[in-house]
């Protein structure tokens, strides 16, 4: 096979496995939007920006291991809105955040950890975070 197959075959793989991660987001998001009671009235799925804010956020987050934060300060807060985002499963959960009220968030943890045994809440502020381990305690904090 020459260099130019070889290129185009791995082009194809890439677009492939793209279309396939593309694929699963859609299928957790329904699977969420079902499982959820009243889902659409109390949360919404971040946008681009949204999301390219809160990738940057956890970049600079300290993770000992997958799913789990070595927090250093622990910062009590007022609770408004937050992003939800697991911090366990596969690539294409971790790109999902769910955007909606701290209380309502909490009120649904039952359904949350069926995805993911760890949480991280972002505050709308991008300072302050709260973060549930796989034990179900709630730590928070700030960078």
């Amino acid at each position: 096979m020459d260099d130019n197959m070889k290129a185009l075959l791995e082009q194809k793989k890439v677009r492939l496995k793209i279309k396939q991660q593309y694929t699963e987001i859609l299928q957790y998001k329904d699977h969420l939007t079902k499982s959820i009671e009243h889902f659409s009235q109390k949360y919404r799925y971040a946008d681009e920006e949204e999301a390219l804010k809160i990738e940057t956020f956890i970049s600079k987050l300290n993770f000992v291991q997958p799913g789990q934060l070595a927090i250093k300060e622990v910062c009590p807060y007022s609770y408004g809105n937050v992003y939800l985002c697991f911090l366990m499963g596969t690539d294409a959960l971790f790109q999902i955040y769910i955007f909606g009220k701290y209380d309502d968030i909490m009120s649904d943890y039952d359904e949350w950890e069926l995805f993911s045994p760890c949480l991280l809440l972002v505050d709308e502020d991008f300072i302050h975070y709260v973060y549930i381990n796989d034990d179900g305690e709630v730590m928070e904090s700030q960078i």
